[in-house]
C-alpha cells in the first residue's frame, strides 16, 4: 500500500510534554543482511545506483570519499506544506564498509565533519525548516541498519523537545551571565582538549561514560565553524571515541562499542545567540529498561567524576 502524506502525523502528549512523531516509511526500511557484505551494500562504490541521486560529494571528480544522499526511508514527508515536513539526509563517511569512526585517519574524520557543516549551511536557507540535528548511529544497541559508517542529517519543520528544553536553559543561564558549555579552564569535569575544542563529562549525565564535545570558545552554529576548528574536532573526536572503545572492552569479551552520537546546534529561529552548540557521545552498553521507560528517570551507575577519572587513565597512561 502506497503512503500517502496524511499518514505522517505529530502528536503531542495530553498528559506530559513529549511528542510522537508516526512515519511510517520508516516501516520499509532494512535490516542489513549477509549479503551486504559480498557487495551488495547500498552505500559501498559501485553501488551508486542503489540510493537515491547523490546531493553532494567529496571530492567533485573521480572516486568518491563522502557521499550525500536523501534517506530512501525519511521520517518526514517531502512537502514543504506539510505540518511534520523535513529533510532527511545520509552522509557516507567513507568508501570503506568495516571501518570504525573512531579507527579512521584525523583526516576523513575532518572531512565528515565538514560536510555535516556545509550541509548544515545549505539547508539553514530554508525558510521552512525550524532545526537542524546530526546523528549516528553505531551497532546493534545504537541502533544501526546498516554497518557501513553513516551519519544523518535532519532539518525539521518544528524545534523537537530536546532542543527546545536546551534553548531555554542556556537562555535562563545567560541571563544569570553565564553559559553553561563556557567551562573554566580548571573544571574537574574536563576530559581532554585539542586547542579550540574540549571533551567533558556533562555534571548529569544519562549514560555510563557519556561524554559531550564543544568549542572552547561560545559559538552557537556549528555551520560558523572555521576549517581549523573542524581539524580541532575531528582530532578530538577520534581521541574520545578510542578511549570510550578501550573502556567498554574492559570486563566484557568480544562486546562492540555500540553508541549514539548526536549533534546539536542552535534552533534556526533562535537569534539570541545564547546556545552552544555540542555533539554528545551516548555509549550504550546496554538496553533500556522498564523502569528508565516507565519513569523517565534514568540510571547511570557511574557519577560524572569517575567517568572522567577513567577517561583521563586510558587517554595519559
Amino acid at each position: 500500500m502506497g503512503l500517502k502524506e496524511r499518514d505522517y502525523l505529530l502528536l503531542r502528549d495530553t498528559l506530559g510534554s513529549s511528542e510522537v512523531l508516526i512515519s511510517p516509511g520508516r516501516c520499509s526500511r532494512p535490516k542489513e543482511t549477509k549479503q551486504d557484505a559480498k557487495g551488495k551494500c547500498p552505500f559501498c562504490p559501485g553501488n551508486e545506483h542503489l540510493t537515491p541521486p547523490t546531493l553532494f560529494r567529496l571530492p567533485e571528480k573521480g572516486n568518491w570519499e563522502v557521499r550525500v544522499f536523501a534517506n530512501r526511508y525519511p521520517f518526514f514527508p517531502s512537502n514543504k506544506n506539510h505540518e511534520v515536513y523535513g529533510i532527511h539526509e545520509v552522509i557516507v563517511e567513507t568508501p570503506q564498509h568495516d571501518a570504525l569512526l573512531h579507527e579512521m585517519p584525523v583526516q576523513t574524520i575532518s572531512r565528515v565533519m565538514q560536510v555535516i557543516r556545509d550541509r548544515m549551511s545549505h539547508h539553514g536557507s530554508n525558510e521552512r525548516l525550524r532545526a537542524l540535528m546530526a546523528f549516528r548511529n553505531e551497532g546493534l544497541r545504537g541502533g544501526a541498519s546498516r554497518k557501513h559508517p553513516h551519519t544523518q542529517l535532519v532539518g525539521l519543520s518544528w524545534v523537537p523537545p530536546r532542543l527546545v528544553q536546551e534553548s531555554e536553559a542556556f537562555l535562563n543561564m545567560a541571563e544569570k551571565g553565564r553559559c553553561p558549555l563556557c567551562l573554566a579552564p580548571t573544571d574537574p569535569l574536563i576530559i581532554v582538549e585539542e586547542e579550540s575544542f574540549r571533551a567533558f563529562s556533562p555534571p548529569t549525565p544519562r549514560f555510563p561514560h557519556e561524554s559531550w564535545i564543544a568549542p572552547v570558545h561560545h559559538e552557537p552554529a556549528f555551520a560558523n565553524l572555521k576549517d581549523h576548528e573542524i581539524d580541532d574536532l575531528a582530532a578530538l573526536l577520534k581521541k574520545v571515541l578510542s578511549a570510550l572503545s578501550k573502556l567498554s572492552s574492559q570486563g566484557r569479551e568480544s562486546s562492540p562499542f555500540d553508541y549514539n552520537l548526536v549533534l546539536h546546534t542552535e534552533p534556526l529561529n533562535d537569534e539570541s545567540g545564547t546556545f552552544h552548540t555540542h555533539i554528545e557521545i551516548l555509549p550504550r552498553y546496554e538496553a533500556l529498561a522498564g523502569f528508565e521507560i516507565g519513569s523517565g528517570l534514568m540510571v547511570n551507575p557511574i557519577a560524572p567524576q569517575q567517568s572522567v577519572s577513567e577517561l583521563r587513565e586510558i587517554l595519559f597512561t
